[in-house]
């Protein structure tokens, strides 16, 4: 199983209607994506750390599924096109569980 975590900021200009409509994207993806597992996505409720305000994490029964979904045509597009745009910084991480 490999845990594929993904924490970030959206810049502060980006109008919560657009916020939202990303949000709401990201949601789709374990339908668009069947090898998704255990998807979880929302906002940051750490008291401990506010540095990023959402994040997800989604695991994968291989690595090479994890490569299949990061190297789509579609992910790259979303990444390109509506992720880019919105945020400020990330950090991702993938680890074998």
């Amino acid at each position: 199983m490999i845990k594929h975590m993904l924490v970030f900021r959206f810049k502060e200009d980006v109008p919560a209607e657009k916020v939202a409509a990303v949000l709401a994207e990201l949601e789709t993806f374990p339908s668009r994506y069947p090898a998704m597992r255990d998807w979880a996505c929302g906002p940051n409720v750490s008291t401990r750390d506010t540095s990023m305000t959402h994040g997800f994490v989604v695991g994968f029964d291989s690595e090479q599924e994890l490569l299949d979904y990061l190297h789509s045509s579609s992910h790259e597009e979303f990444v390109r096109l509506r992720w880019r745009p919105v945020i400020e910084r990330q950090a991702i991480v993938s680890l074998h569980c």
